[in-house]
């Protein structure tokens, strides 16, 4: 009984050429699923829930797993994931609190911030304090800050297609109205306030999804440290970039005449242009040229 016990915490979950203790993958699966259902339990005795945090949280608990491999690729420990979690997880929260009310403009006071169950949170605002809470992890436990932003990079886009899930039950982040009745069904457009508008958190979603695969191949097969960090700004940057086209002029967030995600997003994919021209230049300089005999 005892050996057939060991075998099971040793035995491992292979998906996509990663592999996972079963133990720690079925109980982080089974605890999403588990608030998943209690939470649409809840709404049906009348309890709002804001569903863009609570998949956000979801999408933050699969990353976990999946970071344990990711982080192996950089050669950091597979078990940082579950210390950089307590510093990213709160000030991304934080983070996306602060950055919705200074551009929403519906900041009073500090207890605000703290209500986050009324809904109101932005992504790019998330990003910028999970970013500040992986610093001083790293800081604090002295590992390589851009390793690890490589090995957080695919996970977080996973996070963000989760979260954009939470939008489709939250009835927010959708696009202009479809007038064209021939476009009025899921996936191009979402029935929302009485009215088709383009689904564009589905979109994104898809997208987001598509990125974290991207960006775990790049992860496994380009060793170029800084490199996956700056395709990630480029990527999400380029899709947000787009995306707020589409947008809903009353799901978005301005400063002065622009979009707030816009101009962001514009800084961002500069930023991931330039990074990647950087390293791809600096990696081929220090490449060893082969001579002609």
């Amino acid at each position: 009984m005892g050996q057939k016990l060991d075998d099971y915490k040793k035995s491992q979950v292979k998906i996509f050429g990663f592999s996972w203790e079963t133990k720690k993958f079925w109980l982080t699966i089974g605890l999403s699923l588990g608030v998943l259902l209690g939470l649409i339990a809840l709404t049906l005795f009348g309890v709002n829930i804001s569903w863009y945090g609570v998949m956000i949280g979801i999408g933050f608990l699969i990353a976990l797993v999946l970071a344990q491999q990711l982080f192996k690729e950089r050669d950091l420990s597979s078990e940082y994931p579950y210390t950089l979690i307590w510093w990213i997880f709160p000030l991304s929260i934080i983070g996306a609190r602060i950055y919705f009310l200074i551009f929403d403009g519906s900041f009073t006071g500090i207890m605000d911030v703290i209500r986050v169950w009324d809904g109101g949170l932005a992504i790019y605002g998330g990003v910028i304090g999970g970013f500040l809470g992986l610093v001083i992890s790293c800081l604090v436990h002295k590992v390589n800050i851009i390793s690890t932003t490589d090995c957080v990079a695919p996970v977080l886009s996973l996070g963000q297609a989760f979260g954009r899930i939470g939008c489709i039950f939250g009835k927010c982040c959708y696009g202009v109205a479809v007038t064209n009745r021939s476009l009025q069904w899921f996936p191009i457009a979402l029935y929302v306030h009485g009215g088709y508008h383009y689904a564009t958190n589905f979109y994104e979603s898809i997208l987001d999804l598509a990125l974290f695969f991207g960006l775990t191949v790049l992860l496994r097969k380009v060793k170029i440290k800084g490199i996956v960090t700056f395709a990630y700004l480029f990527g999400y940057g380029l899709i947000r970039f787009i995306l707020e086209f589409f947008r809903d002029q009353a799901q978005t967030l301005y400063l002065g005449s622009f979009p707030v995600s816009q101009i962001v997003s514009i800084v961002c994919v500069i930023a991931g242009v330039v990074g990647i021209s950087i390293l791809l230049l600096v990696n081929n300089k220090k490449s060893p040229k082969k001579t002609e005999k």
